[in-house]
């Protein structure tokens, strides 16, 4: 989406060098196309008049910008460039993706869409600058953004809701001579999400038309906060690593995926995640029964000396052939100050199956993880985990086993309501890998066969003298 975005951005150059623009503007596609945009950061887009932001500091790929280092490092040099017109745009909600999705950004000929009056200014501007900026751990983003710019301008604080000519009208007028501060706070989404934004883009173009001609000017767009994002199950091969799988836990749809949600307090929280789980009872497809979206009759956590333990309990669970009496779980985690790991899954079953002929399986066994550890701060992701199942009953035969598809799982530093980037399964050897090692030695090999034919090469050691006897060859040599 942040590609798509800076797609409608391409032709934003006229007064600047066309060399060092587009390098500016491929170096951000290759920033943000990186990035995978959450919900805990919301774009701020700057274009001017003038050519300084071309100098302001790159964003970094997959890094989005702190509060601090964007007031330091952004928006001081914004107002260090004296005399202009600041003009700061407040959305409530706004993300990226939200400029691929009404912008009309595959097009050829596009316009912006519901951005129009901003990439036309953009077109404009003889610098620009997309930068994607983490939320304050307190308070709202734009709002701390205009109050940061208040108190250092030197010039008036205009605050303004359709046009600048309404500054006359109030007896306000700018000094063109000092850094004047102009804040519009766009209406929040009411209704239709396209009507809300148009009226908006109609707002950016009413005021834009009425800065003076003569002056300079800075424009800032940035968001209180970020736009809902709808959450996407994706398949395995489409994840990558360092993705969120959940953007706003209030999306999950809880009839069809497996969500716990284990919270003791702020210090002591797992997420658990499954597009599907099912308990199967000694290896045998038809004593089968699909706990996905079912809630358990209980659920705790527990934590304390290096270890995160989760104990879910379901009862009477029907399935196809045979029900589900019970099933205690317990998942241990062991937690060390750089990393976390799944230590193994204790699983108490009582199954009645109720097929022919009928059946009681009883057990206690052992789910030992696979290499399934992550960072802290990360969570793990998987989408067909393996176990290795060992019984705790010596002389009980019977098997008891929990699968998981679609498997993440996130036991400790859980602080923004949604998973961290996921540590993804991926073994060292995947199919790429296999195939380059596989062309590599047939390669070799060609080149070791090649080597040998022209090392056996042999060359004549007697050659003929013409003023000497004619030399012979036994055919027999």
């Amino acid at each position: 989406s942040t590609a798509a975005f800076y797609h409608m951005t391409l032709s934003s150059s006229k007064m600047v060098d066309t060399k060092m623009k587009v390098s500016m503007i491929l170096s951000f596609f290759v920033v943000f196309l990186a990035y995978k945009a959450d919900a805990e950061q919301v774009p701020t887009i700057l274009w001017s008049s003038q050519s300084y932001l071309q100098d302001l500091p790159p964003a970094r790929a997959g890094h989005g910008v702190s509060p601090i280092d964007l007031q330091h490092d952004y928006l001081d040099k914004v107002i260090t460039n004296h005399p202009q017109i600041i003009v700061l745009f407040i959305q409530d909600k706004l993300s990226l993706d939200d400029f691929s999705q009404y912008g009309d950004v595959y097009s050829d000929n596009s316009n912006g869409g519901l951005f129009s009056n901003m990439k036309a200014s953009i077109d404009q501007s003889s610098s620009s600058l997309i930068l994607s900026t983490e939320l304050p751990s307190s308070g709202l983003h734009g709002n701390q953004v205009a109050s940061y710019l208040e108190r250092r301008v030197d010039g008036p604080v205009v605050p303004v809701e359709r046009s600048l000519e309404e500054i006359g009208a109030g007896g306000t007028k700018l000094q063109l001579d000092k850094t004047c501060l102009v804040v519009v706070r766009l209406p929040g989404v009411e209704g239709s999400v396209e009507e809300s934004l148009k009226n908006n883009n109609d707002i950016i173009g009413s005021v834009l038309k009425s800065l003076p001609k003569k002056a300079d000017f800075t424009v800032l767009l940035t968001a209180n906060r970020p736009s809902k994002v709808s959450v996407e199950l994706p398949s395995h091969d489409s994840l990558s690593s360092g993705r969120r799988l959940l953007a706003d836990l209030d999306d999950v749809d809880a009839t069809s995926v497996t969500f716990i949600n284990a919270t003791t307090d702020s210090s002591c929280a797992l997420y658990l995640f499954a597009t599907g789980v099912t308990f199967v009872a000694n290896d045998d497809p038809d004593k089968t029964v699909n706990l996905t979206a079912v809630d358990p009759n209980s659920q705790s956590l527990s934590c304390g000396n290096g270890t995160v333990v989760l104990n879910v309990k379901y009862n009477n669970v029907a399935g196809d052939k045979g029900t589900l009496k019970t099933l205690d779980m317990d998942m241990l985690f062991l937690v060390t100050k750089r990393r976390w790991a799944l230590g193994n899954i204790s699983v108490k079953y009582d199954y009645d199956y109720q097929g022919d002929p009928p059946e009681t399986v009883r057990g206690s066994d052992v789910m030992s993880a696979k290499f399934m550890a992550s960072p802290r701060k990360m969570s793990y992701h998987c989408d067909l985990p393996k176990f290795k199942v060992k019984s705790l009953d010596k002389d009980n035969k019977t098997r008891g086993i929990v699968t998981f598809t679609g498997f993440q799982i996130q036991p400790v530093d859980i602080v923004t309501g949604s998973f961290s980037e996921a540590n993804e399964c991926v073994g060292f050897f995947t199919a790429p890998i296999w195939m380059g090692l596989f062309t590599t030695i047939i390669l070799t090999l060609i080149l070791a066969l090649a080597i040998t034919m022209i090392m056996s090469l042999k060359t004549m050691d007697r050659f003929d003298d013409p003023k000497g006897k004619t030399i012979s060859v036994n055919t027999a040599e």
